[in-house]
């Protein structure tokens, strides 16, 4: 040690000039400066759940993760000059090069009627041309569930652009790139609003690196007036804050060194060493002046260095242990934070001892301060003596009360540790007035969200019947949940299609493959079907709106979704209806979907599926009733082809009427020549479509009974949606769960809301990972250095403590466990834990010098330093407060909290529980307090008593 106080004198100059150099280069490196704050890579890319979401970005071109949504507010959508506006704005994005996909209204998919069917086509080609077209548009598209209430608000006035980038492509200047082209194109739009996980990263960033800018420099200021009140000098004030600012320099040059970008919470480490690393330089300073009234020339610093040199850097290496503990957590803000925050104590401790000492080596202050001479602190009336003297008189004669005291904060505390919840939704972590939340507010309540969750799909082929019918089952089951709202998929267009074919009554998914791919074939080419099925067409997702709730009802949300596609078929095969068995399970599956679609179970379950069971039994047939309303219906069912053959509806339907009455005496065909003179041919391809005409209308008839019994059932009429469930009595075929069938399909979940609730799975067993690492490596250190394993033990009983009330403020001031709160625990012990090594250092030193004041000296003078560095780290820290993310207020005013009750702690505790080791000490300055304090042996005689001895 004497060696090291020797180089460090001779050296003074170069170490000097070393620690400006360094300073300067890493510096430069500000601008240099990154921050990201995608929440996708908090946790590592290996994790199942955030590498299975990467993956899904280059299977599905709709996917929301490397994108970005506009959002266009006019007096009202539906005008000539509106739509233009839209289709311009699409049309330039498009050709934007970062650009990967655009959706908007102008390319939704769209079933147009016509003279032969219909056909389908985008929203661009039928765009009107006066107003009354674009109010008979607006008619149209309010009855398009893919269309209305989700990319145009409920009041036509709004829509929104869904644009995907390349994976490939920086989303910053993509974001630029798109907003340089809109930006123009605003026309009539009163509102445009850009929004997207890329835009919120940037505005995190933003608030990060304003938060550093702004807050460091007031973090500063406090200190410097809190040191100026403790050592009313130039040195004391300005030196314990230059090393805590060249110690952030270094910190943030390293990140650029390293090709780190800094996150949100990072951000706030210059404001952290500013508070923390300054007390290194507080100690020191307090330590020095000390001697500054026994010791002259290089003898003050050799011997402040004997004195500090060692507890600075047992608190250095405890602190140190406790950030770099938080290393072991597996998300990426908190163990860059650990790796910075550990790196800045490590700097601040080189730069308080080294360059500290070599600077007032080079640069010795005149004189030191009077009132840090030992009479002085007896008789001071300055407000920090009495605050050291009242300490001290409580630990030797109040020690009841101290006792009680801490007992009562115990119980108190802990009433509220039950109470701590996770929060990590974006509204809790920003803040309810935050530029981003007030975003979400916008999207939430104009378009129901802007987050989106998706249920993935994979088998042989998505447009088997099976796979479609299972994504509208999901659709329906997962509206009940605010995180899986307004879901679309291709099942809804197929089923839009089906009712254009079929007619209306038929928005459903047919059973057969063949019918299925007659309808996909008017899907061909659409980008929104597209960009919802790999280019294998053995994957689809079930697109989902997520509306922010909290974390708690996320994750609940979720586990129901989980609990759901489990319960679901997995593997079936294809039976004829008429195969045993098969009816039964059909029956059961129309009552299962009744409960989905009702959110509730039916009391009388097994009579629901006897009446249901009924009814599936039944031929069609036995649904055609003979007369007048029939003949009609059969007839307009047909009105393409009769119209077609020069004939009316009316007319057929007359002779289709006297057919039913006549008993049909002679065939259809034969009726058919008789009344219209037709050849032989042409009135058995008329009849045949007469014919395939009545089986509908039974079919149809059977639908409706099925539907009129339901509603008996259920005691509500029932609206067009339910058509998807009554669709399936016509069934010839059923698709039965089997081990061993040929059709298999599997289920995920997944959604940046999803990724969130991940986080928050892991968020308590982070904390107890990095606390558990945090208290077994400076327990370590602290036995290390006491050498004593019962002394060792009682000195952690402060900072157990400190922990313990870390945990009950949380609870008791509802302040959320979340990626920032989650660190203060290990924070807390490593920062806490340098009050305890700085007092038992000193109160070791003492005893061997003057045992009859020891606690006096170590109160009164370690206890000083303490105090100075207490607040200055808390009121420095308190300084996060005045930040613009809510997260981080919470986290800066809980972590300085606990850092100043830390300090209450150990001096009023620490001395109780050492007196337990060392009673006879304790008892002779119990009886001493009053007496004379001893003229302190200098260290040279110190140490040749301890030759001789």
């Amino acid at each position: 040690m004497k060696k090291l106080e020797e180089y460090i004198v001779r050296y003074a100059w170069p170490i000097f000039i070393v620690t400006i150099a360094i300073t300067i280069i890493f510096g430069i490196q500000f601008r240099n400066i990154r921050f990201e704050d995608d929440f996708t890579k908090y946790v590592p890319e290996s994790d199942p759940q955030v590498s299975f979401y990467n993956s899904l970005e280059d299977k599905f071109s709709s996917f929301q993760k490397k994108s970005m949504i506009i959002a266009l507010e006019f007096d009202d959508l539906f005008t000539p000059e509106s739509l233009n506006t839209l289709e311009q704005i699409v049309n330039a994005v498009e050709k934007v090069s970062e650009v990967r996909t655009v959706s908007a209204l102008t390319n939704m998919p769209k079933i147009i009627p016509t003279e032969e069917g219909f056909n389908v086509k985008e929203v661009v080609e039928i765009l009107p041309q006066t107003i009354e077209e674009a109010q008979d548009l607006k008619s149209d598209l309010q009855d398009d569930e893919l269309i209305w209430g989700k990319m145009v608000t409920e009041d036509g006035k709004a829509t929104i652009v869904s644009i995907s980038f390349f994976s490939t492509v920086d989303e910053y200047k993509a974001i630029d790139a798109v907003q340089k082209v809109v930006d123009p194109l605003k026309g009539n739009a009163q509102k445009v609003t850009y929004f997207g996980l890329p835009v919120i990263t940037r505005e995190m960033g933003n608030d990060a690196r304003q938060t550093m800018v702004r807050l460091t420099p007031i973090a500063a200021l406090i200190i410097l007036l809190i040191l100026y009140w403790g050592f009313r000098t130039f040195q004391g004030v300005i030196l314990p804050i230059f090393v805590a600012l060249f110690s952030s320099i270094w910190i943030l040059g390293f990140s650029v060194v390293l090709n780190r970008p800094m996150t949100m919470i990072s951000a706030v480490i210059p404001i952290m060493m500013v508070a923390l690393v300054s007390a290194y330089g507080v100690h020191f300073m307090n330590r020095y002046y000390d001697f500054r009234h026994q010791l002259n020339g290089n003898e003050v610093i050799k011997s402040t260095l004997n004195w500090v040199l060692v507890p600075i850097f047992l608190s250095a290496i405890t602190t140190l242990g406790g950030f770099f503990s938080l290393m072991t957590a597996q998300f990426k803000p908190v163990a860059d934070f650990g790796l910075y925050a550990g790196l800045g104590v490590f700097f601040g401790f080189l730069l308080a001892t080294f360059s500290l000492a070599a600077f007032l080596t080079i640069f010795r202050p005149k004189k030191a301060p009077t009132h840090f001479s030992k009479v002085d602190v007896r008789n001071s009336n300055s407000l920090i003596n009495k605050i050291l003297n009242f300490i001290y008189k409580s630990v030797t004669h109040r020690k009841k009360a101290v006792v009680i005291g801490t007992i009562i904060a115990i119980v108190i505390l802990g009433l509220g540790i039950p109470r701590i919840n996770i929060e990590t939704t974006v509204k809790a972590s920003m803040g309810p007035n935050h530029p981003i939340t007030i975003l979400l507010e916008y999207f939430k309540n104009r378009f129901g969200g802007s987050d989106y969750n998706y249920v993935y799909l994979e088998t042989e082929d998505v447009k088997n019947p099976f796979i479609l019918r299972e994504m509208v089952r999901i659709s329906k089951y997962s509206e009940q949940f605010y995180a899986f709202k307004d879901s679309s998929s291709i099942a809804d267009f197929i089923m839009n299609l089906n009712e254009a074919v079929e007619g209306p009554g038929y928005k459903a998914i047919p059973d057969s493959i063949d019918k299925i791919g007659n309808l996909w074939l008017y899907a061909q080419g659409n980008s929104y079907i597209e960009g919802r099925i790999n280019k294998d067409e053995n994957a689809s997702i079930v697109e989902c709106r997520a509306e922010e709730s909290t974390s708690q009802i996320l994750n609940e949300e979720v586990q129901h979704m989980i609990q759901f596609l489990e319960s679901r078929p997995h593997t079936v095969r294809v039976v004829p209806i008429d195969e045993p068995g098969a009816q039964e399970y059909l029956a059961e599956t129309i009552v299962n979907d009744l409960e989905i679609f009702l959110n509730q179970s039916f009391l009388t379950r097994e009579e629901v599926k006897n009446t249901v069971m009924s009814i599936v039994k039944k031929p069609d047939s036995e649904f055609i009733q003979l007369d007048t309303e029939t003949a009609e219906k059969t007839a307009k069912g047909a009105s393409l082809e009769i119209e077609d053959l020069g004939l009316t509806v009316s007319d057929v339907a007359q002779t289709l009427q006297s057919w039913f009455t006549d008993n049909q005496s002679v065939s259809l065909d034969q009726a058919l020549v008789r009344d219209f003179e037709f050849d032989e041919g042409t009135a058995e391809y008329l009849a045949d479509i007469l014919s395939y005409s009545i089986e509908q209308v039974g079919k149809r008839e059977k639908m409706n009974f099925l539907k009129s019994e339901v509603e008996q059932i259920v005691g509500n009429p029932l609206s067009d949606e339910y058509q998807f469930i009554f669709y399936q009595v016509l069934d010839s075929q059923v698709y039965i769960p089997d081990e061993e069938g040929d059709i298999t399909v599997s289920y995920r979940l997944t959604g940046s809301p999803i990724i969130n609730d991940t986080i928050n799975s892991r968020l308590f067993t982070e904390q107890q990972r990095s606390m558990i690492v945090a208290f077994a490596v400076i327990f370590l250190l602290v036995w290390l250095q006491l050498k004593n394993f019962k002394r060792s033990v009682f000195a952690y009983i402060p900072l157990a403590l400190t922990v313990y009330t870390s945990f009950g403020i949380m609870g008791l001031f509802k302040i959320p466990l979340n990626v920032a709160t989650l660190m203060v625990a290990s924070i807390a012990i490593g920062a806490g834990i340098d009050y305890t090594i700085h007092f038992i250092y000193r109160w070791n030193r003492e005893l061997e010098i003057d045992p009859k004041n020891a606690l006096f000296n170590t109160v009164t003078s370690t206890g000083r330093g303490m105090i100075l560095n207490s607040l200055a780290v808390s009121c420095g820290t308190y300084v996060m407060a005045l930040g613009p993310i809510s997260m981080m207020r919470s986290f800066g005013a809980l972590m300085a909290t606990i850092l100043l009750l830390a300090v209450v702690y150990t001096l009023f505790l620490l001395p109780l529980l050492l007196s337990i080791c060392d009673r006879k000490l304790f008892l002779c300055e119990e009886n001493n307090h009053h007496s004379p304090v001893k003229k302190e042996k200098s260290p040279l005689k110190k140490n040749k008593g301890a030759k001789r001895k």
